[in-house]
């Protein structure tokens, strides 16, 4: 399905590409062999969390009560510890494919706090490095993709915490490609995630599908007709359209491994 054909990208992709996935189920990257290790080490992934959980404190006061100084300084701290743990995972030349995972923080706002930081700062580090003539291609991984960027009416309209992520990762999502950064996304509806993020995809594989919500949208990129024909596809075929395949027309693939016999 969906997770096995992403991993077989991740496979090719990663001989010239810096992979970073997104897991929080942790399913998806448990298959990955050799598993891969954690982008922010255990002792930077503490004192972000730490500092994440007391600037989320100071906020709650009333604002003539905050330090205002030190919450800046603090927001300056996660950045820059951020920013040298992704510098080192991008000049290492014998990695090139890491996991970025939760920290271990009080609150969901601050696993969003931290989510967010995490992403501005990787585009702010993809832009430097390709101002310095020096770029690195870069592909995160995001399954489950509509527990990180989800549309906003599953959010939840009051959820601002959220939507300030969606909207952090909308922008990279936007303009990193010319900075050299690229997002696959895997989701089992297209209806629960953020359609500002999905209308840039270059490339959709669409599987076995019975949701209306999101025929609607993929009607836009594989034709009505094809849209038809996903509640019918056998196992392991997929309607592909999109600039990753030679064909200007979708095209219905089969995707089932096939053994060699010599």
């Amino acid at each position: 399905g969906k997770s096995f054909l992403a991993r077989e990208i991740i496979k090719e992709i990663q001989k010239d590409t810096k992979i970073i996935c997104v897991d929080f189920n942790k399913e998806f990257i448990s298959k990955l062999i050799p598993a891969p290790l954690s982008i922010i080490g255990d002792t930077e992934a503490k004192s972000i969390a730490g500092k994440i959980d007391w600037i989320n404190n100071e906020l709650e006061k009333f604002g003539n009560l905050q330090n205002k100084d030190k919450i800046a300084t603090e927001q300056s701290a996660i950045k820059g510890i951020l920013k040298s743990e992704i510098q080192k995972f991008i000049d290492d030349t014998e990695c090139n494919i890491k996991i970025f995972e939760l920290p271990d923080v009080t609150n969901t706002t601050g696993v969003l706090d931290y989510t967010k930081y995490f992403f501005r700062v990787l585009f702010e580090v993809a832009k430097e490095k390709q101002i310095a003539n020096c770029p690195s291609k870069i592909c995160v991984i995001l399954e489950e993709a509509h527990t990180v960027i989800p549309e906003w009416n599953f959010a939840g309209a009051s959820d601002r915490t959220s939507q300030s992520l969606v909207n952090s990762i909308g922008q990279i999502v936007l303009q990193g490609r010319k900075y050299g950064v690229g997002f696959l996304f895997i989701a089992q509806r297209t209806a629960n995630v953020s359609k500002t993020v999905l209308t840039q995809c270059n490339t959709v594989f669409c599987f076995q599908a019975f949701d209306e919500t999101s025929f609607t949208f993929l009607g836009n990129y594989v034709g009505k007709d094809m849209v038809q024909a996903l509640p019918n596809l056998k196992q392991y075929h997929a309607v592909v359209a999109g600039k990753a395949i030679k064909s200007n027309m979708p095209m219905i693939i089969d995707l089932t491994r096939k053994t060699i016999k010599k």
